[in-house]
C-alpha cells in the first residue's frame, strides 16, 4: 500500500516557520497542522506566536484551539490526534504540513513511535511535581533514558510516570507517511536579532496581559511553569519575582537564545531534515524541492 505524503517544516523559534507553512499551504492548496504543545490551548496566542484569524482564515488548520487551559496533553495524545486530521486531510484529497518547532512531536509522528498512554497517577504526579528538572532528568537516566535539552519539565514528569509503570515511553515502530522535512533557521546573529525584534513585538501587544488574563481565567501556576519561557517567566514577573520589567526581559531574551540553541542541537541530530537556505529565496527553493518529492 502507497503511504500518503506529509510535508513537514521544522526549525528553531523565530525562524518564520508558520509564514512559510502558510505560503506553502496556499500554493499547493494544502492543511497545516501544528506540532506545538502549546498552541493547543486556547487563550494562549501571543507567548505562543500562534497564527492569526486572517491566517487561519485563508488556510485551514489543526491541533489549534482544541483544549481547555490547565488539561494535560501528552505526546501520545498529539500523536493520535495528528495521524487523524493528516489521514483526513489526504483522504479528501489536499496535502498536509506538519509545522512547528516542538522536536519531539514531530519525531514521534513523522518516525512512527509506537506510543502507549498510561492513566495518570495523582500521587506519583505530586510526588515527580516536587522535583526540579535536574532530579527528573537524572532518574531518568537512571532508568537508561536519554533527555532532550529542549524537553518541558511536564513531559519528563509523563515520561517517568510511564516508565515506572514499566511503559516504555518511545518505542519505535514503522512510519506511517511518506514524509519530507524542511528546515529553517537563521545564522546565530541574526536569529538572535529575529528573537528580539519578536519579543518586543510580542510585549507591546499585550503579552504581559495575556497571562495576567489566564491567570484570572484560572490557570495555575504549576501549568504556566510547565508552558514555556514565555508563561513562566511572564508570570514570575507578574507576581513580583523580577527587580523591574528591564531585568524580566533581559532574562526572558536570554532564556529564550538559550532555548533555540538547544532546538538547533536536537534538529541537527535528525539526518533526514533538508535545511533550506535562509539567505536566499527559500520559499521558492522549498517549492523546487516539494514538487521533485510529489513526483517519485
Amino acid at each position: 500500500m502507497t503511504k500518503g505524503k506529509l510535508i513537514a517544516i521544522v526549525g528553531t523559534t523565530a525562524s518564520g516557520k508558520s509564514s512559510l507553512g502558510i505560503d506553502l499551504a496556499k500554493h499547493y492548496n494544502g492543511e497545516i497542522v501544528s506540532a506545538d504543545s502549546r498552541q493547543v490551548y486556547r487563550h494562549l496566542d501571543l507567548g505562543t506566536g500562534k497564527v492569526t484569524k486572517e491566517e487561519m482564515a485563508e488556510v485551514k488548520h489543526h491541533l489549534i484551539d482544541i483544549l481547555d487551559l490547565n488539561q494535560p496533553f501528552s505526546v501520545a495524545h498529539f500523536q493520535k490526534l495528528a495521524y487523524e486530521a493528516i489521514d483526513d486531510i489526504l483522504k479528501r484529497g489536499h496535502l498536509p504540513f506538519l509545522v512547528g518547532g516542538t522536536g519531539l512531536y514531530t519525531r514521534a509522528l513523522v518516525e512512527g513511535y509506537n506510543l502507549s498512554d498510561v492513566p495518570p497517577d495523582a500521587e506519583q504526579r505530586k510526588i515527580l511535581e516536587s522535583l526540579d528538572r535536574e532530579q527528573l532528568c537524572s532518574r531518568l537516566e537512571k532508568l537508561g533514558e536519554k533527555v532532550s535539552d529542549d524537553e518541558p519539565a511536564r513531559r519528563l514528569i509523563r515520561r517517568l510516570e510511564k516508565l515506572e509503570k514499566g511503559v516504555k515511553s518511545e518505542n519505535l515502530s514503522q512510519p506511517r507517511y511518506d514524509v519530507l522535512q524542511l528546515g529553517l533557521t537563521f545564522d546565530r546573529e541574526e536569529l538572535y536579532s529575529r528573537i528580539g525584534i519578536r519579543l518586543d513585538q510580542r510585549i507591546k501587544e499585550g503579552m504581559i496581559d495575556e497571562v495576567r488574563e489566564v491567570v484570572k481565567l484560572g490557570a495555575t501556576p504549576e501549568f504556566l511553569e510547565g508552558l514555556g519561557l514565555e508563561y513562566r517567566l511572564t508570570y514570575r514577573y507578574i507576581t513580583g519575582k523580577y527587580k523591574s520589567f528591564e531585568e524580566y526581559r533581559e532574562d526572558l531574551f536570554k532564556q529564550i537564545r538559550h532555548f533555540a540553541k538547544r532546538q538547533m542541537t536536537w534538529f541537527r541530530k535528525e539526518k533526514n531534515i533538508v535545511w533550506l537556505n535562509s539567505k536566499g529565496d527559500y520559499l521558492k527553493e522549498a517549492i523546487t524541492l516539494i514538487d521533485d518529492f510529489l513526483k517519485k
